[in-house]
């Protein structure tokens, strides 16, 4: 069993709301001509975009897109209950079950 201090400084880490990563991810994922700052917008242009095609690649682009657009929406709900002391594990998890996934999944979310 893992230690739950460990998991806590793992989580704290594992999502940074600034740095180079979050910049490089807002410009590849932005559309052309669009500046926006709000994850869910971007992940709903995402889908979109992935919509358009037709291949199997595509359709688990979406199932992925729409994952973390559910994490996302279950992870500010648990920080703002604050209903539990882990919302990023417990939200990845809770999402990935409801996808009929498993603990990979949960960790790629």
């Amino acid at each position: 069993m893992a230690d739950p201090a460990l998991i806590g400084e793992l989580e704290q880490e594992s999502l940074p709301l600034q740095g180079p990563e979050i910049a490089a991810a807002r410009t590849l994922f932005t559309p052309e001509g669009e500046e926006s700052n709000d994850i869910m917008k971007t992940i709903k242009a995402c889908i979109n975009d992935a919509k358009k095609c037709k291949t199997r690649c595509a359709i688990k682009t979406i199932a992925q897109l729409v994952a973390v657009s559910e994490y996302t929406k279950l992870r500010v709900w648990y920080k703002n209950h604050g209903c539990c002391k882990q919302p990023n594990l417990n939200a990845s998890i809770a999402v990935a079950s409801q996808m009929g996934k498993g603990a990979y999944f949960a960790c790629q979310i």
